[in-house]
């Protein structure tokens, strides 16, 4: 059987335009099933499925979709076509699943995208690739190409770029019917000892050093990067049970969650591990950041009395505040309180990144003390929660190494 690429358009609005791109897909040897998402009027080609096939079953039909406001269109749609691809995949009718669109059918196909598996192809044609994608992407594998103009008409920028678009999507699903069945294999396979962290910029060497460290010791470290989007990735893959336990040395996610940073990883962070109950060690690095727009586009809220670090062109950090670090830790403890797994908090009294320490702009001892107390306090009386004191810097020699034992040997007891 050839691979199978299912191809979600709204067939309405960009129907001759997805009749090429089919074509090419078939072109480079790939099978192709068309979806109709549009909710507008008829579409003047078909698809392979109709909006009249996503609504069998459902409480809806294609005329009362088509009678609805737009909003309302799109979400009841959406909601159709994330079941009717989820079916396709089970049932092995799916290697790849690619799509075209504006606004809308961007927020349509990305939203059946993200609710598809990790490692299945997922490709989307976007008129809105560039900017602000933390929407349409969230914490999913799906890989944006902008359409540079935009999806309406053949003509000598849109061939091209559909062209490229489908020979993508053809070897995507050729890779997955013919390889990817042994990585799901892998991942799922209880015997490989794999572990998760968490990183930033200004924790890297710490982390490092427990990277290595694990992965001497014959451990598979997935390390994530603390950008919203990773911490939610980690607390994923952690639900999914791919994981033995978890090493988190990097939690500027809860800050940015409270006082409205760019790396909000959202109100769950650090649920998935108790839920599961897999051993955890917790660093409270980075606790002293917030990631913020750049200096130019600061909210008004950020602009005065707070310490504020140049991180680079695209992004400020700004200090956590005694206040905030007090908030950060009765997160924490709100989220630890209940374990029932072993969970042991390792404090780097030192300082919680590159920039925390006596000299460099976001030493400040009293924020650090107020989340230090929150956590001691808050959970003194959780059976599963150790909290251990150590006088050290975050990338002081041997710390990195040691909560990496310290993980091992938690590991090893349960």
């Amino acid at each position: 059987m050839k691979a199978a690429v299912v191809f979600v358009a709204t067939y309405d609005t960009k129907g001759i335009e997805s009749e090429y791109i089919k074509d090419e897909v078939l072109r480079h040897g790939a099978g192709c099933l068309t979806i109709d998402a549009g909710v507008g009027k008829k579409p003047p080609v078909p698809a392979d499925v109709a909006l009249a096939d996503l609504c069998i079953g459902s409480v809806h039909t294609e005329e009362s979709i088509r009678a609805m406001k737009r909003g309302e269109a799109v979400k009841a749609v959406s909601g159709l076509l994330e079941q009717y691809t989820r079916n396709l995949y089970l049932s092995g009718k799916m290697d790849a699943i690619i799509g075209i669109g504006g606004a809308g059918g961007t927020q349509i196909v990305t939203q059946t995208m993200r609710a598809l598996p990790f490692g299945l192809p997922k490709l989307m044609l976007s008129t809105l690739a560039s900017g602000n994608t933390r929407w349409y992407l969230q914490d999913s594998d799906i890989a944006l190409l902008p359409s540079i103009a935009d999806v309406a008409g053949l003509n000598s920028i849109t061939k091209p770029v559909f062209s490229r678009f489908a020979a993508y999507a053809a070897q995507g699903a050729v890779w997955y019917s013919g390889e990817f069945a042994g990585f799901r294999r892998m991942m799922e396979d209880k015997r490989i000892r794999r572990v998760t962290q968490t990183m930033y910029g200004t924790t890297t060497v710490g982390v490092t050093n427990a990277r290595l460290r694990l992965e001497e010791k014959g451990f598979e470290t997935l390390v994530f990067h603390a950008s919203g989007a990773g911490g939610r990735s980690m607390e994923g893959f952690i639900r999914d049970g791919v994981v033995q336990g978890v090493l988190d040395m990097t939690l500027a996610e809860i800050g940015a969650h409270l006082v409205g940073g760019l790396h909000d990883a959202g109100p769950d962070r650090m649920e998935a591990a108790v839920t599961a109950r897999i051993p955890q060690v917790i660093v409270p690095g980075a606790a002293d950041t917030v990631v913020l727009p750049p200096m130019a586009g600061l909210p008004e809220k950020f602009e005065k009395g707070r310490t504020l670090n140049f991180h680079n062109p695209t992004m400020t950090t700004m200090r956590t505040n005694v206040e905030e670090c007090a908030a950060i830790g009765r997160f924490i403890v709100d989220k630890l309180k209940a374990a029932s797994s072993p969970v042991k908090i390792l404090i780097p009294k030192g300082g919680l990144s590159s920039i925390d320490r006596p000299g460099e702009i976001f030493y400040l001892p009293e924020a650090n003390e107020a989340l230090f107390e929150t956590l001691k306090s808050g959970l003194k009386d959780a059976p599963y929660v150790e909290i251990i004191e150590d006088k050290r810097h975050l990338y002081d020699d041997g710390f990195g190494e040691d909560a990496a034992d310290l993980l091992i040997a938690v590991m090893r007891e349960n």
